[in-house]
């Protein structure tokens, strides 16, 4: 039988509801938690191995892409820290901005296909600012947590320890996947990113939350989504014969740092926040 929760994991709120035997909703933050999770171990890979070069290709344009949004904030910023580093692709990106990067995974395989492939600073761990060399710890810098959060069943946790590392000036990326894009609106629980790993989705509400909590300022927040055959005609020519007003507007209106695609599918969230 499944428990439902008694508590927002983001929030902490009692002020839930139970939506049917898959989720329940913060009716406060607005997360979407998911009732049907499984503990996951990365340790030794797990589901996430190296990714073939095909994949890594759209994988580093996404990182470029992201880079896109945060390099319009970016001052004197020095280090670059991607907790959560996966593939290692948004820590080979960085090295075109930052004289530092260091990543933190647990996933061991990748961490070994960052450091001796890719040639590039990664630890096999948690977040721990203990583990990044004591002249790095200190310069402006800038964290990216990029879908992390959906597998954390204490979000919040991490994002207070992150805010105590970071001093004034200093920026964080967050980018999570939402139940409120396009694909999980049509989709439902039969989208592939509403599975065991993940224990919620998110909203923008959701996310201006953790914000707020911390006391960062907001300098962006907006949708996007995966890079893959996002800014293709024929992924234009679908959006526009799918809804033209609505395709007009944003066509008038996006900021020029996103697609089409970003800005009406809509599958992920983002914000950039200053301490």
């Amino acid at each position: 039988m499944i428990t439902p929760p008694s508590r927002c994991l983001l929030c902490g709120s009692g002020n839930i509801q139970v939506l049917d035997r898959e989720a329940a909703k913060c009716n406060d933050c607005a997360l979407l938690m998911n009732m049907n999770t499984e503990e996951q171990n990365y340790s030794n890979g797990g589901g996430q191995s190296v990714p073939d070069p095909n994949k890594m290709k759209w994988r580093m344009l996404n990182a470029e892409l992201r880079f896109k949004i945060i390099r319009q904030f970016l001052g004197d910023h020095q280090l670059f820290v991607d907790i959560g580093c996966g593939s290692g692709e948004m820590l080979a990106v960085s090295k075109k901005l930052f004289p530092h990067h260091i990543g933190f995974d647990t996933n061991a395989p990748l961490i070994d296909h960052i450091v001796n492939v890719l040639r590039l600073n990664a630890v096999n761990s948690f977040f721990e600012p203990s583990l990044i060399k004591e002249e790095w710890r200190h310069l402006p810098k800038v964290i990216a947590v990029s879908h992390v959060l959906e597998h954390l069943s204490e979000p919040m946790t991490l994002m207070k320890k992150i805010d105590a590392f970071m001093a004034p000036g200093d920026l964080l990326y967050i980018e999570v996947p939402l139940y409120t894009g396009r694909s999980f609106t049509k989709q439902k629980y039969a989208w592939n990113l509403w599975n065991p790993e993940h224990v919620a989705l998110y909203s923008i509400t959701a996310m201006e939350f953790i914000a707020s909590e911390l006391g960062l300022a907001i300098l962006d927040k907006n949708c996007r989504i995966f890079a893959r055959g996002s800014r293709s005609g024929k992924t234009l020519v679908k959006l526009f014969l799918s809804s033209p007003l609505r395709f007009l507007y944003h066509l008038a209106t996006k900021p020029t740092h996103l697609s089409m695609a970003d800005v009406m599918i809509r599958d992920y969230g983002y914000m950039v926040l200053k301490k």
